[in-house]
């Protein structure tokens, strides 16, 4: 099926998923990051003051995450798609009345999780339950949102905040949320089967196994910790480069100005890839692509040690958008095929957070061998060293599906 077909015929199921990975965006921290000189300002805290409380409200929220996280395997997914919709109302809510410090803590741990943990977390395990044949395509479409609203918020909330105070700015956040996402997710979810599936795939799960049960069984397993590394690694080191990208591009001889303009070029990159991987994905299987999307996220590394010219940065940007983008489908699409549609929502949250927890501890890790005078080409070198290794553990887990899923006789 073509890709324009695809997206006609399953227009609202798509739009399903598509909706969660955007508004996913008022969790994550290039949104957040625009408001945190008003938060200094208003609640007098200096950089590493803030840091601590988003590090903190980071890390609670990877705590509590693999346990909302597996509800989506037991409860109706209209219900659990507006319970996360809800709280993310919530928490725009306590951010525009947080007059104190406790409300602005608890206002982005609910950001956090609801934004950034369980939004994406529907999303993606909703549109890899319900399609099959078409799974790669899907995840491809639904992924859409992250990208998009990296490039269109940004703008939109920097324009709110030239003309009103950042409080009045998480009010008109919390009035989209209430008249746009929820009643649109209500309209989408009385049009589609996304219920049906989810209810078929509840049928087939044994009402023996609990959740503390299949995360031992997930974290006993070989392959688990085989492939970990591949999961854990690119939003490892995009997060440590990105937070810390002003001093990377002055040690490589790249301006500010330039590293930021080469932000085009990791948006179009990541749509791209994510787009061109889904067709990919469904022929061949998540397991044989798996192993091998970390790749372009090792040759940027490279790219950027040798930093030959102004050029490199925005092929370096590029190739990092790629692997990220290649990462939002195959990584859900591959817990599908390797634990199976019944429990995929509890894989998801176990995975996304370690993920949160990684993530976490990076821009420490980065900070800290910065602060040590450690040279940007012995950072990217050991970055570059964690992707081989990355991609040669992965292939070990999955040897047997990438044989049989690249077997072109």
């Amino acid at each position: 099926m073509s890709y324009l077909t695809f997206v006609l015929q399953e227009r609202k199921v798509l739009s399903f998923g598509l909706s969660f990975t955007f508004f996913s965006s008022f969790g994550q921290t290039f949104l957040i990051s625009l408001f945190v000189p008003f938060f200094l300002a208003d609640f007098d805290l200096s950089n590493a003051a803030f840091g601590s409380i988003y590090s903190a409200a980071t890390l609670a929220s990877a705590s509590i995450l693999p346990y909302l996280g597996k509800w989506i395997d037991v409860l109706p997914i209209r219900q659990y798609s507006l319970y996360v919709a809800g709280g993310l109302l919530v928490a725009a809510l306590t951010m525009a009345f947080s007059w104190h410090i406790g409300f602005l803590f608890a206002g982005i741990l609910m950001l956090r999780i609801a934004g950034q943990g369980l939004s994406g977390h529907t999303a993606e395990t909703a549109m890899a339950r319900y399609f099959k044949l078409q799974r790669g395509k899907a995840l491809s479409i639904s992924s859409l949102g992250y990208p998009i609203g990296e490039g269109i918020l940004p703008v939109g909330i920097a324009a709110i905040l030239a003309i009103t105070s950042w409080r009045t700015t998480w009010g008109i956040i919390a009035a989209t949320i209430a008249l746009i996402f929820i009643p649109f997710l209500l309209y989408v979810l009385n049009k589609t089967e996304i219920e049906y599936s989810n209810q078929q795939v509840k049928k087939a799960k044994p009402e023996s196994e609990d959740s503390s049960g299949s995360y031992f069984q997930i974290i006993n397993n070989r392959r688990f910790w085989l492939i970990l590394p591949a999961i854990l690694i690119p939003p490892f080191w995009a997060t440590a480069l990105f937070l810390y990208q002003v001093s990377i591009a002055e040690q490589l001889g790249w301006s500010a100005a330039i590293i930021a303009s080469a932000f085009i070029f990791f948006a179009i990159a990541r749509i791209v890839s994510s787009l061109g991987i889904g067709p990919v994905i469904d022929k061949f299987s998540a397991a044989s692509v798996f192993p091998f999307y970390i790749i372009p996220l090792g040759a940027g590394l490279i790219l950027a040690f040798y930093h030959p010219g102004i050029w490199s940065a925005f092929l370096y940007m590029a190739l990092v958008g790629i692997t990220l983008g290649f990462g939002s489908t195959t990584k859900s699409a591959l817990y599908a095929e390797l634990y199976g549609e019944e429990m995929i929502g509890t894989v998801r949250s176990l995975f996304a957070s370690i993920m949160v927890f990684g993530t976490a501890m990076s821009p420490f890790l980065m900070g800290w061998m910065l602060d040590n005078n450690i040279a940007m080409e012995s950072i990217l070198l050991i970055a570059f060293s964690t992707v081989i290794a990355g991609v040669v553990l992965a292939y070990v887990g999955l040897k047997d599906e990438v044989s049989s899923g690249l077997d072109f006789r």
